[in-house]
């Protein structure tokens, strides 16, 4: 992998020391090359793959999320979260954040890094809300550069994951 970014570094350190992420505890570091289990496939039949829409968009999906590294897995919510690289294979460092939901969509969310897009992810639902992740983030070293999650910027790649994830899509549908 290429060089590991620093906010993901202070977390898996505190995840191998057996000690819990800011923002959920059903939020697992993924180890590296490991693919998220929302990536699984296997519950699809023989039936569901002879659909060729089905099957268009599994090979999609599969093609798309070859161009992410991931990094976190929702064991409860079975989002998976990673670096978009997209075609061109930015580094990590580069790299905006992606979530992919359990309706296979992939989104682009806000922020300058892992940590910033977890702690706007996570805000809604934690206790002390964004401000409090926040908080706990900067008190493990780790860089956040706005206390109002409405500043985080919006992440500015062509293609996003979900644009290219319907490319691949209709590509494949039409054949090619």
């Amino acid at each position: 992998m290429s060089m590991v970014p620093e906010d993901l570094a202070v977390w898996r350190r505190q995840q191998d020391a057996g000690n819990a992420n800011p923002w959920s505890e059903a939020l697992r570091l993924l180890a590296d090359d490991e693919q998220p289990p929302a990536l699984d496939t296997s519950y699809l039949t023989a039936e569901d793959l002879a659909n060729p829409d089905i099957a268009a968009n599994v090979r999609a999906i599969a093609q798309t999320a070859a161009l992410i590294t991931w990094v976190a897995q929702d064991e409860d919510e079975g989002q998976a979260f990673g670096y978009w690289r997209g075609p061109n294979d930015l580094p990590l460092t580069a790299a905006a954040i992606v979530r992919f939901d359990t309706e296979g969509q992939f989104h682009l969310l806000r922020g300058t890094n892992l940590s910033e897009a977890l702690s706007d992810e996570y805000g809604q639902w934690a206790d002390d809300g964004y401000p409090g992740l926040v908080a706990q983030c900067r008190s493990q070293g780790v860089t956040i550069s706005t206390d109002d999650p409405d500043e985080l910027p919006e992440p500015a790649v062509s293609p996003t994951p979900a644009e290219h994830h319907e490319a691949r899509y209709r590509d494949l549908l039409a054949g090619s």
